[in-house]
């Protein structure tokens, strides 16, 4: 436990900084994250079948080259769209070509490739998307998130009885599940209030639409877990990595809120459409 707290505020002086500052500082931050996240999925596929270490390499290029991409299409919007797909077709390309050059790549393999690299970068990249638009946009992500697990893990301690999801994650109560959620709920609508937030990204925000999005963003970050949680006990492996001692690794610590920022800029981007 010690180490956990430990590591814990470690991880708080290290990443609150790039969030609020945002820019290229960030944009550094996210780039490695993007790498590390890469090569976490590729350890995780690569756990039984050994691919050549050089591919983790590729993949990982590949996922910066999409991460970059992305991002830019939050903030220039110049010609990054276009780029983005051909970064996507470049990766179904040298697929195609691993497929039929490397015997262990088999036809699962390529699905496998994709979200090595897809997952994290077009994930991260939507973070920066969404600080790019506002702290407050990514600060409300962060602690709708947070709070959900944390009080998702206190009231499932105390009073689960039931559980959500047993075989993939015994220890999760639909009681912990509720109560992360309602709290969820009353620190981010008092976040909202205080800092007097009209808008979430191009969604307007009132009590209703608050709350409705709040209880979304809190569900969907739980099975953004809940889907970590699935890859990791399918490949028979308790963490990602073990790069933050107590917390696991890049995934580990980011599945919830990765799942849920892609889902907030997707509504958000729908709202700016109507």
């Amino acid at each position: 436990m010690k180490t956990r707290v430990i590591t814990g505020i470690l991880l708080l002086a290290f990443f609150v900084p790039p969030f609020l500052i945002g820019g290229w500082y960030l944009n550094i931050v996210l780039m490695l994250l993007v790498a590390g996240a890469s090569y976490e999925l590729f350890q995780l596929y690569n756990k039984d079948t050994q691919l050549p270490l050089y591919l983790a390499g590729i993949f990982m290029l590949l996922a910066i080259l999409l991460y970059f991409l992305v991002a830019s299409y939050f903030t220039t919007m110049a010609f990054a769209l276009e780029w983005a797909f051909f970064a996507i077709a470049l990766t179904l390309v040298i697929g195609g070509l691993l497929l039929v050059l490397i015997d262990e790549f088999h036809s699962g393999r390529f699905g496998e490739l994709l979200v090595t690299v897809l997952y994290p970068a077009i994930t991260f990249g939507v973070l920066y998307g969404l600080r790019e638009m506002g702290l407050d946009n990514i600060a409300f992500l962060f602690l709708i998130t947070i709070v959900t697990d944390v009080f998702a893990y206190l009231v499932g301690i105390n009073f689960g009885k039931h559980r959500l999801a047993i075989k993939i994650s015994p220890k999760k109560s639909i009681e912990g599940s509720i109560g992360g959620t309602a709290f969820a709920i009353v620190f981010a609508m008092l976040y909202l209030v205080l800092r007097d937030v009209e808008a979430i990204g191009a969604i307007p925000i009132n009590t209703l639409t608050g709350i409705l999005l709040i209880l979304l963003i809190s569900v969907v970050a739980q099975i953004g877990d809940l889907v970590a949680s699935k890859l990791k006990r399918t490949a028979g492996i308790k963490d990602f990595s073990n790069l933050f001692p107590g917390h696991g690794g890049i995934l580990d610590r980011f599945d919830s809120v990765l799942f849920a920022g892609l889902v907030l800029m997707m509504i958000s981007m729908v709202v700016d459409l109507l």
